[in-house]
């Protein structure tokens, strides 16, 4: 019995393999003259806002940029999930920051490709391990 496969039996390409999972990312800078005592004063405003986004489902990731071009306090990445670029930038408008005018944001629909995560949980200790 042959168990050998001809490779030429799978058409398939390798970007078909892929996860190829759609979602929203947002870019967001802060406006011009704003300061970190400005950010400081919204934050935990932010922060609640993001963290309800979470319970519902809708972030998938979230965070500031630490250095890179442009980067200053405010800056950030949020990936969310939703249906259409209209309920993405609803949501993103809704960000505290944004409603009082410390920042602005760019919306790009991003493909997840590749990657991979690690979570250990360990339920005695109520701690996580993320890697």
């Amino acid at each position: 019995m042959d168990t050998h496969q001809d490779a030429s039996a799978h058409t398939s390409s390798s970007a078909d393999r892929l996860l190829g999972q759609d979602y929203w990312l947002v870019w967001s800078t802060p406006n011009e003259g704003v300061t970190a005592d400005q950010v400081t004063e919204f934050v935990d405003e932010h922060l609640e806002w993001l963290l309800g986004l979470e319970r519902e489902g809708v972030v998938l990731c979230s965070g500031p940029l630490l250095s890179g071009p442009g980067t200053a306090p405010g800056s950030g990445v949020t990936v969310l999930r939703a249906d259409d670029e209209e309920s993405a930038r609803a949501r993103a408008s809704a960000d505290p920051f944004v409603v009082h005018g410390l920042r602005t944001f760019t919306l790009h629909r991003w493909r997840l490709n590749e990657g991979s995560l690690q979570v250990r949980i360990m339920l005695g200790a109520r701690t996580f391990e993320w890697k």
